[in-house]
């Protein structure tokens, strides 16, 4: 029997995620249908009631509902908790379980890419369940993180440091983290910071489609989603069918064309 899984969205016609699900799954020799679930907030508690029902087996949660559907959660795990965000969701013991691979797939991000952030200044453009879940990984890894956001009277209590874009002062910025939608395909000639922010900075922008942004294309070195959401997809999996799963340089090929190719 086929087992049916969703990626809870809006406006997510563009995720390539379906196509990445079924790679991953196809190697873990599981037949799964993995569906682009479009729906406005007030259908989030008829998905969740299909869950409990067992006509869906998971689902995945992005924009712009990664914290909107925690008060239908019956338990967060601690990762999901500390993050206040939750991009993975299943039934286990009667319960439906919020929990965070955004975090694993951050990790993953700077690991493959051998980006250090130790005692470095990172600052995360954006506020939303992207941006918290690399704003635990990265004071997780010793880093000196600052938000900016464009609405700081409703964010000051979310994270410890957080200031405004007027605020900036690029001399103090090693990193510069891009957690929010812009730059994102189709409209991949926008930057949310100017090319003499960034110049000589490192950026690591969450968005994957295009390969190369233009705050990337901007920077002294940028490095793309891709990792973070190739590495969320598989720790997903490895919790929905509770097994492990070696991410190869086989799969990892396979998964970039997929992204990419298709």
């Amino acid at each position: 029997m086929s087992l049916r899984f969703g990626l809870i969205g809006n406006q997510i016609n563009y995720s390539k995620s379906p196509l990445i699900h079924q790679v991953i799954s196809k190697k873990l020799h599981f037949d799964i249908s993995y569906e682009l679930l479009n729906v406005d907030a007030e259908e989030i508690p008829e998905l969740i009631d299909l869950l409990k029902e067992g006509y869906y087996h998971g689902f995945n949660v992005t924009t712009p509902y990664k914290e909107r559907v925690i008060p239908y959660m019956d338990r967060l795990t601690h990762k999901a908790n500390k993050i206040g965000a939750v991009n993975t969701i299943y039934y286990r013991n009667d319960e439906v379980v919020g929990d965070n691979t955004d975090y694993d797939g951050f990790i993953g991000l700077l690991e493959t890419n051998h980006i250090s952030v130790e005692s470095k200044n990172v600052y995360i453009l954006g506020t939303g369940g992207g941006a918290k879940a690399a704003y635990h990984a990265l004071r997780d890894s010793s880093a000196n993180v600052t938000v900016v956001t464009r609405n700081l009277t409703s964010n000051k209590h979310k994270f410890e440091h957080v200031i405004e874009y007027k605020d900036i002062d690029t001399k103090h910025v090693d990193i510069f983290v891009q957690a929010t939608p812009i730059g994102t395909y189709p409209n991949t000639n926008v930057s949310i910071l100017t090319k003499e922010e960034v110049a000589g900075k490192i950026v690591i922008d969450l968005v994957y489609n295009p390969k190369v942004t233009q705050i990337m294309k901007d920077s002294k070195k940028g490095y793309n989603g891709l990792h973070m959401l190739i590495i969320q997809a598989i720790k997903s999996e490895e919790i929905w069918f509770d097994q492990t799963i070696e991410l190869t340089k086989e799969l990892m090929k396979t998964l970039k064309e997929v992204i990419y190719d298709e």
